[in-house]
C-alpha cells in the first residue's frame, strides 16, 4: 500500500494483477535471494506469496551475491531469467545524471532496480555490476517519499529532467515492483518536471488505467530488426515496442524514440532507412516527443566481457577510437556517417521533429545537425 504524496490517496494493487494477468510476461525465479532488511517490506512479502515454487535465501547484501551464492556465479543469461533478488536500497534512489549537461538543463536518474531480465550484447551493465540478476528494492515507499522530496527542492531552480531506465530498464520489472505507475503518480504533482521512462518492454499495462500527465515521456530504444536478432537477446521485437508505443500515444502519453545505442552492422544504412520508415507508418508523428540518437561506446571493461560472453559476436568488428572520457566509440568519420544518414531519414518524414545526439561533443553536433542544440553530453572527442 503506497501513499500518493500530492493528494494523499492510496494505491493498492489490483486484484487482476495479483492473480498473475501482467505477471506471465517476466519469467518465473528459481530462485528468490532476499536481504535480511528487506524482509518485512510488504513488496517483498507480496512476491514471496506470488512465488511459493521459488527456493528463497535469505542473505546480507545484495553487492556481495557473486562471492556468497554459487548459482550467481558470473555475469550470464541463465542468471537473468531464473534468479530475482529482493534488497533494501539503504542510499539515494535520485542522483544526479551527467555532471557536464549545461546550466539549466539538469538531469538525474532515479535508482529503482538493477538490471533486467533482457540480455543486449552492447549493455553497458555487464560491467558495471558483479551478477546478471535482475534487483528489486523493495523499500519503494522510500523511494517514493525521496523523489516527492527532491522533486519539491529542485522546483525552485527551474524544469528537470528525471530518467527511469539508467540502471534497469524502466518497465521491464515494472509486473513485479508497479514502480513505474506510482512514479507517474508523483510526477503529476509536479508539472514543472518530466519523467523519462526508457524501456524496450512491450508490457505497458501499468501504465494504462489512468490518464496520463503532460510531464511524463515514454520512450522507446529501438533497432533495426538484423541488429535487434544479432545483438538483443529475449527482448521484444522493433514492431512489438512500436505497437506499445502507439498504444501509449493513443492515451495520451507523449513517446520519445531512443536510437541509441545507434550501431554499424552490415547493411545499416537499409537497416536504419526501414526502421524509420516503421516508426512514421506506426506512430502519430505529433505525439512523437523527440528522437535521440547516440553511438554504441564502451569502456573497456565492457569490451572484455562482451568477448568472454559473445565470443562470436561481430559488435566490435567495426574500428573504435579511444575518445577523452575513456570510451570507445566508432572513428569519428564512421559515426557522423551514421547519424547523418539516420538524421536524413528522420528529416525525410518530418523535418521538424526535434532531434538531438547524445554522449558526444559539440563538433560532432554542428557536423551532424548543422547547428548546435541543447543536449546531455558527455566528453567524447
Amino acid at each position: 500500500m503506497i501513499e500518493i504524496p500530492c493528494s494523499g490517496s492510496v494505491l493498492k494493487a489490483p486484484e487482476e494483477e495479483k492473480a498473475g494477468k501482467i505477471l506471465p510476461s517476466f519469467p518465473r525465479p528459481a530462485f528468490l535471494y532476499v536481504e535480511s532488511a528487506a524482509v518485512d517490506e510488504p513488496l517483498t512479502r507480496r512476491l514471496l506469496a506470488l512465488y511459493p515454487e521459488a527456493s528463497v535465501h535469505e542473505i546480507q547484501d545484495h553487492r556481495r551475491l557473486d562471492a556468497e551464492a554459487v548459482p550467481l556465479r558470473g555475469y550470464n543469461s541463465l542468471v537473468k531469467q531464473q534468479v530475482l533478488v529482493l534488497a533494501r536500497n539503504p542510499g539515494a534512489f535520485v542522483r544526479p545524471f551527467w555532471p557536464q549537461s549545461r546550466e539549466g538543463d539538469r538531469h538525474f536518474f532515479i535508482a529503482h532496480a538493477n538490471g533486467c531480465p533482457f540480455d543486449c550484447q552492447y549493455c553497458f551493465l555487464q560491467a558495471y555490476f558483479a551478477h546478471g540478476a535482475p534487483v528489486i528494492f523493495a523499500n519503494l515507499q522510500d523511494l517514493l517519499q525521496e523523489l516527492d522530496e527532491h522533486l519539491r527542492d529542485q522546483a525552485r531552480l527551474g524544469p528537470a529532467t528525471y530518467h527511469g531506465g539508467e540502471l534497469s530498464d524502466a518497465l521491464a520489472l515494472e509486473p513485479l515492483s508497479w514502480f513505474a505507475r506510482q512514479a507517474v503518480e508523483v510526477f503529476r504533482c509536479h508539472p514543472g518536471a518530466t519523467l523519462e521512462l526508457r524501456t524496450k518492454c512491450a508490457g505497458i499495462e501499468s501504465l494504462l488505467p489512468a490518464q496520463p500527465p503532460p510531464n511524463v515521456v515514454c520512450s522507446w530504444t529501438l533497432t533495426p530488426e538484423e541488429a535487434w536478432r544479432l545483438y538483443e537477446t529475449r527482448t521484444p521485437s522493433p514492431l512489438d515496442r512500436l505497437c506499445s508505443a502507439r498504444a501509449c500515444q493513443d492515451k495520451g502519453y507523449r513517446v520519445g524514440i531512443r536510437l541509441d545505442p545507434a550501431l554499424r552492422y552490415p547493411g545499416w544504412e537499409k537497416g536504419y532507412a526501414d526502421l524509420v520508415a516503421v516508426i512514421f507508418e506506426k506512430l502519430d508523428p505529433k505525439g512523437i516527443e523527440s528522437f535521440v540518437l547516440g553511438g554504441f561506446r564502451y569502456l573497456p571493461g565492457l569490451a572484455s566481457r562482451i568477448r568472454q560472453r559473445f565470443p562470436e559476436s561481430s559488435l566490435l568488428l567495426e574500428e573504435f577510437v579511444q575518445c577523452r572520457d575513456g570510451k570507445y566509440r566508432y572513428f569519428r568519420p564512421l559515426r557522423i556517417n551514421l547519424y547523418r544518414s539516420i538524421v536524413a531519414e528522420i528529416r525525410r518524414y518530418d523535418p521538424g521533429i526535434p532531434v538531438r545526439i547524445a554522449m558526444e561533443s559539440e563538433p560532432v553536433h554542428r557536423e551532424v545537425l548543422e547547428r548546435p542544440e541543447p543536449s546531455r553530453r558527455g566528453g567524447a572527442a
